[in-house]
């Protein structure tokens, strides 16, 4: 795997991972929605791609200094 990847990935994966929690478990939880196995199933892939977006927008944007 070359650098600039796993560069992508330990970006994109927390801040996907970290969204998905907030936003798909611990914010409806204090609102009193429902949790369900279908909006989990949803909200899951789509922060996960929306992470490495992230992680591949921050690594072509602001990439690390040598």
């Amino acid at each position: 795997m070359s650098k600039k990847l796993t560069n992508i990935i330990k970006i994109g994966l927390p801040w996907g991972v970290g969204m998905f929690i907030l936003l798909a478990l611990i914010i409806p939880y204090f609102n009193d929605e429902k949790i369900t196995l279908k909006k989990i199933g949803i909200a899951f892939p789509l922060w996960l791609l929306g992470g490495f977006v992230f992680g591949y927008s921050m690594n072509r944007w602001f990439p690390k200094e040598k």
